[in-house]
This record gives structure tokens, sequence and C-alpha cells, in this order.
């Protein structure tokens, strides 16, 4: 019994560790935090969302799975080397961006997206949808699919 209690305390300071370590990195003068394969880490990321202006979102076109592991660069629409290169660890990546136009490239799999978005006061929202893998088995869930259509 105790070897059970004492598992299920660690797994639950591990969750709680995993959402804490979220948080807004910098590089090049804009701030950013990626994340959100689970729960606990979308919660992390919603308390860091009044701090950004550019909310960005990876999914896969039929289905609206999310997806990880995606490489980023942010140009600022008049330039032509990135101002910020990361490579997204989860579905999400929340940016504090100077005000202003920007150009983003995400690739994954091979497959290169390249969308504008305007960073203001409030968040803009971009939806980068990939080409489908060799399907798992595994559906996106309802909750996915609502945040892949951007509700």
């Amino acid at each position: 019994m105790k070897i059970a209690l004492l598992a299920g305390t660690l797994a639950a300071f591990a969750g709680l560790a995993a959402a804490q370590s979220i948080a807004m990195k910098e590089q090049s003068g804009i701030r950013w935090a990626c994340g959100g394969a689970g729960v606990e880490e979308r919660a992390a990321l919603a308390r860091l969302r009044p701090q950004a202006n550019l909310e960005l979102l990876f999914v896969t076109a039929k289905r609206g799975g999310y997806l990880a592991d995606v490489e980023v660069a942010v140009y600022a629409a008049d330039k032509f080397s990135p101002v910020l290169q990361v490579t997204a660890e989860g579905p999400m990546c929340l940016i504090s961006a100077p005000k202003g136009d920007y150009r983003i490239e995400a690739t994954y799999g091979g497959a290169k997206r390249s969308l504008r978005a305007a960073a203001n006061t409030r968040p803009a929202r971009v939806v980068f949808a990939f080409p489908e893998e060799p399907w798992d088995g595994i559906k996106a869930s309802d909750e996915e699919k609502q945040q892949a259509r951007g509700r």
C-alpha cells in the first residue's frame, strides 16, 4: 500500500513538474513557449497566453491530430533572416514579438508551410496543417479537433 501511495504521489509530482517546466524562453528579443502534448502542458500554456501576441498550432490536415517536433522559423516581414528559430516540442507555440507583420515557416516531415500573421496586442492564431502520416489507429480527440478549427 505504501508503495502504491508513493508511486501515485511521484506520478502527480512528475505531471506538475512537466506543466511547470513550460515557461517563456527568449531568443533575439522574442519570447516564446511551446508544448501542449498533455492536459497539464495545455493548462500551463493557457496561463502564458496573455503574454503572447502570436499563437501557433500544428495539426494533421484530415484528422486534426496534434503534431510535435515541428521546425519553426519566424521572419519579420521585411527580413530574410529569421528572428526566431525553434523546434516546437508540442503542437502549440506562444510567441511574444514586437508589434508588426511576420512570415512564419513551419516544416514537418519534409513538408513546409508558410503563413503571414500580424503581431498586435491580441494573439493572432495561426494553424499549420500538414499531410497525414500513415495511420496508427489513433484518432484525434474532440478537443483536438475543436482547437484545430480555432474554437
